[in-house]
């Protein structure tokens, strides 16, 4: 947004709030203060803001009352503690949580504090804190694209974006679980969409995707526009990809459900591999994840299906096996699709990458099939 970062800081809930306060105040402008806002006697930022600030804590209570309403059965008289704001600041109302923040002046230094469980603290600053300061320092939004990247690691983005040859644009990132969020500011609108076409060229269009989105969002979108269902057998995954389906809100329209089958017996007994394809191919091979696709397919009778079998390694392990996994989709009456892969990284990731790969084979095969051999030479890591 502009602003040069001062400090960073991790402190206790003590005192030291307001020691790191009194040191700083009129010499930044803004300072943001998460966590400490709960219900319990060891929350203390209120009241230090409070004496910071020199004002007095006011109980408010038609906050209470809202909080109250909203979370009718979970709130007692220490829940009350969340409804005492410090005298002359703003309430900043908390949509996914309990604890309200609240923003004002202490000197010259505009403090904001905010809840601490990260979701309630993002969702406050992005709906409250960015407008407010945008409007107070008259900042004018940059002109940037969003974009989504799958299956890579940082560096290699980095790299790739260093590649493209644009003085004008700039670029930052912010890694989570499943994905990399890539901004790309500046420029002309323009140079910008030939940067994001440029990076689908090197790395394939499925893994380089417009706007802030998750492979299991758009699988679903993908899903719910085609009115059909979807199945999944899952082994190196172990249930990740029906979580992170059913993650979202009205996935039971869309969701058939799992059978994970982990052991080799499990794929046998529950999803009907045969033995012979087991001894002569291995639980991690094609034959066994196309068997298994177009068992589970049968056996839920619904209209798409997803199958996985790999080995994700362990602690020590550096066997060349580690990573190397198999994803079959198929769609009703239509190309069955199956594709080796070698991933890198703990076994966490290499089963988080496991499960984005096959959600965005699976969208591929339902929206855009003609691609399905394309995504072979996916440049991921």
């Amino acid at each position: 947004m502009g602003f040069d970062v001062e400090s960073i800081v991790l402190i206790p809930d003590d005192e030291n709030v307001g020691y790191f306060l009194n040191a700083r105040k009129n010499k930044i402008d803004i300072l943001i203060i998460t966590g400490g806002l709960g219900p319990t006697s060891d929350d203390l930022t209120r009241e230090i803001i409070a004496n910071t600030a020199e004002v007095e804590l006011v109980f408010q209570s038609s906050l209470w009352d809202a909080l109250a309403k909203r979370f009718s059965g979970k709130h007692n008289e220490s829940g009350k503690r969340q409804a005492y704001i410090p005298d002359g600041f703003t309430v900043l109302e908390n949509y996914c949580g309990t604890a309200p923040g609240f923003y004002g002046f202490i000197g010259n230094t505009i403090v904001f504090c905010l809840p601490g469980p990260p979701s309630e603290m993002q969702d406050m600053f992005r709906r409250s804190v960015a407008p407010l300061l945008i409007e107070k320092f008259d900042l004018t939004k940059p002109n940037t694209l969003n974009v989504s990247c799958f299956l890579m690691c940082e560096s290699r983005l980095e790299d790739v974006c260093l590649e493209f040859d644009s003085r004008d644009i700039t670029w930052g990132t912010m890694v989570g679980p499943y994905k990399i969020s890539l901004y790309l500011r500046g420029g002309t609108e323009g140079g910008r969409l030939q940067f994001f076409t440029y990076l689908q060229d090197h790395f394939g269009k499925e893994l380089i995707i417009m706007g802030d989105t998750h492979a299991a969002e758009n699988l679903s979108t993908a899903l719910r526009a085609s009115g059909k269902v979807l199945c999944t057998a899952e082994s190196i995954t172990g249930g990740l990809i029906s979580k992170l389906i059913t993650d979202i809100p009205g996935s039971s329209k869309l969701f058939w459900g799992s059978i994970v089958s982990y052991s080799d017996i499990s794929k046998h007994k529950l999803i009907g591999i045969r033995r012979e394809t087991l001894e002569n191919f291995s639980a991690v091979s094609k034959e066994v994840v196309e068997e298994m696709c177009g068992n589970i397919l049968e056996l839920a009778d619904v209209d798409v299906s997803i199958a996985v079998s790999g080995y994700a390694g362990g602690s020590g392990d550096n066997s060349e096996d580690s990573g190397t996994v198999w994803i079959a989709v198929k769609v009703v009456n239509k190309h069955l699709f199956a594709s080796k892969f070698k991933f890198t990284g703990s076994r966490d990731l290499i089963r988080r990458k496991t499960a984005v790969a096959a959600m965005l084979l699976a969208e591929t095969a339902l929206v855009r099939p003609e691609r399905l051999d394309s995504c072979d030479h996916w440049q991921y890591s």
